[in-house]
């Protein structure tokens, strides 16, 4: 009897072991946007770049372009917006990159048989709803897995790495869809947050402008 158990534990594992741990690495996603199910804008492009703690997201489109850069581990980043002439720098602490992710903290997600493949990976279905309404649809891979979840703040307690995500409120979605992920080593430079050449705005402030 005791000689099955080997083969049968090898089994169980054997998923998990060929899991890829996403520690450093870049992600190209294209965001398309539709209003009453009608594609009204596919131009706009988002770059997540990783380096274990070290997390960089860019949101480029027609308007201006969005970055936000934070390390988990110092608990230090920014948010810096470039929209026209204006350029503008927001400072971030641990306290408001988990206030500014709070919505995506505890999510009940409800799984389906849904699938889908993305960039060459299988890829399995997750719905979930926002703390302020919006609905979440996720496609994730449960061949690569995400090493630090301070760092993939929105679905990091998914069982894998999600390759397309949409937002629903009301009759608006957006959706993310990644074109190409790599795990190639990210220059730190990437993460230096600029020291000059912005308009600096207190996370407060920068706030109060969203009302």
């Amino acid at each position: 009897m005791k000689r099955f158990l080997l083969p049968i534990f090898l089994f169980a594992v054997a998923p998990s072991m060929a899991q890829k741990k996403f520690s450093e690495g870049t992600i190209i996603f294209t965001v398309s946007t539709f209003v009453d199910g009608i594609k009204i804008a596919d131009h706009a492009k988002a770059v997540q770049m990783t380096k274990g703690g070290h997390l960089r997201s860019e949101l480029s489109s027609s308007i201006g372009n969005t970055i936000t850069i934070f390390d988990a581990r110092e608990g230090k980043g920014a948010v810096i917006r470039e929209l026209g002439s204006q350029k503008i720098l927001i400072p971030l602490n641990r306290e408001n990159w988990a206030e500014t992710n709070a919505k995506f903290q505890n999510l009940a997600y409800v799984f389906s048989e849904d699938s889908m493949e993305l960039i060459g990976f299988k890829c399995s279905r997750a719905d979930a709803v926002l703390k302020d309404s919006t609905v979440v649809g996720i496609f994730f891979t449960r061949e690569i897995s995400t090493e630090n979840p301070e760092v993939d703040s929105q679905f990091g307690s998914l069982p894998g790495m999600a390759l397309q995500f949409s937002y629903t409120k009301g009759n608006m979605m957006v959706v993310y869809t990644a074109t190409a992920i790599n795990f190639d080593p990210v220059p730190i430079q990437k993460f230096d947050i600029p020291s000059g050449g912005y308009r600096v705005l207190s996370y407060e402030e920068s706030k109060k402008g969203r009302k």
